[in-house]
């Protein structure tokens, strides 16, 4: 079973549509729709937007379904100049930039408990090459996500994200997603397609086809992953 998490139905009912859909299950006030996409058993959820959101979806997908790995999938700001609008990214660590209790020692960004700044992103590198060798349309780019309860839209904000955390682009529920996944030692991977660079008309103007390239990158993903587990149980009956 793979999980499936976006943060806004915009971001999920692209797959939600080409599932063989088994059956929906609402836990906390989140519907989980449960089937087949490309091949590969998954749980697909919508969680709403935000880091509070997206812990809850996370950990009950875990408890219920008991996931595999878990992908973030949506659109995210880019950080980078190097980085377009419509551009994939591939998160190999996430942040919360919003995190500071710096005032009795610690580092800025830290989530007491875990003592991390960084939540490797474990199941990244593998997305990476398989989209990388799957794909002609997408750019992709891969780094550390931060994530926030904030739409950041403030440029000096930005600059101050992307040098203290040297990261590449910025959400509002991978690093969330990430911490949980951390604590239940599950596999975690964000694909986050960037849909704007801090600027809210951009976002509207290009979030439907940002959402989509996105897609695109978790259908190749799904794909390989079926197959990668059909040849997995072929193997194993001979």
């Amino acid at each position: 079973m793979i999980g499936i998490i976006g943060a806004m139905l915009s971001e999920v009912d692209g797959l939600k549509g080409e599932m063989d859909l088994e059956r929906i299950d609402c836990f906390s006030c989140i519907d989980f729709y449960v089937g087949q996409a490309y091949g590969a058993n998954v749980v697909v959820a919508a969680c709403g937007v935000g880091k509070v959101n997206s812990a809850i979806c996370a950990q009950v997908m875990i408890y219920k379904y008991n996931p595999e790995f878990i992908i973030n999938i949506g659109v995210a700001g880019s950080l980078s100049s190097k980085i377009e609008v419509l551009d994939l990214v591939v998160a190999d660590s996430v942040v919360q930039h919003d995190v500071d209790t710096s005032a009795v020692g610690d580092p800025v960004g830290m989530i007491s408990g875990i003592n991390l700044t960084y939540i490797p992103c474990d199941a990244g590198e593998m997305a990476i090459g398989t989209i990388s060798k799957n794909s002609e349309i997408l750019r992709i780019h891969h780094g550390t996500i931060a994530s926030g309860d904030q739409y950041i839209v403030d440029k000096k904000k930005k600059r101050d994200i992307a040098s203290r955390f040297n990261a590449v682009a910025v959400d509002m529920e991978s690093g969330s997603i990430g911490q949980v996944c951390h604590i239940n030692q599950v596999r975690f991977c964000a694909l986050r397609a960037i849909s704007d660079r801090g600027d809210a008309a951009e976002y509207l103007e290009f979030l439907a086809d940002a959402v989509e390239r996105a897609l695109i990158a978790l259908r190749i993903l799904l794909s390989e992953l079926s197959n990668t587990a059909s040849k997995s149980e072929q193997g194993s009956e001979r």
